[in-house]
């Protein structure tokens, strides 16, 4: 991205409605907001969230989860850890036995070398490739 100035960040609702555009007069808000310019930054906690009513209240399945995500993580306008959400992805989308909270915890340590991953999750520890263990071994 190039270098942009930040004119602030948004909030998980404003997420859900640029990826669903499910109200109309709200989309077309930020719409105008994004035609101003500018970058604008994503907690990775609004992401999160974000995952959580796609997936509750939405009913989506896992890839359709990710392809919003996408959306997001891959706007040139907007500027999230998008190395760590890339990691996190993929193992999200293959194991179920996995929340995506449990990926991006192993994302974050991979990503920023704090491996191993210290966790009482027995399916973590499975799907972790020797990058998270068992506290009590």
């Amino acid at each position: 991205m190039a270098a942009r100035s930040v004119r602030g960040s948004f909030d998980t609702n404003v997420l859900l409605r640029f990826v669903l555009n499910d109200v109309s007069m709200q989309t077309r808000t930020l719409d105008a907001l994004l035609t101003k310019g500018g970058a604008y930054y994503i907690e990775d906690a609004a992401l999160i969230e974000m995952v959580f009513v796609l997936e509750k209240l939405y009913h989506m399945p896992r890839a359709a989860v990710v392809d919003n995500l996408l959306v997001i993580i891959d706007h040139e306008q907007l500027v999230c850890s998008k190395r760590v959400f890339e990691r996190a992805l993929p193992a999200y989308v293959a194991q179920l036995s996995l929340s995506f909270m449990d990926c991006m915890l192993l994302a974050y340590a991979r990503v920023h070398k704090q491996t191993p991953l210290y966790t009482f999750d027995k399916a973590l520890i499975k799907h972790a490739d020797g990058d998270a263990c068992d506290v009590a071994k």
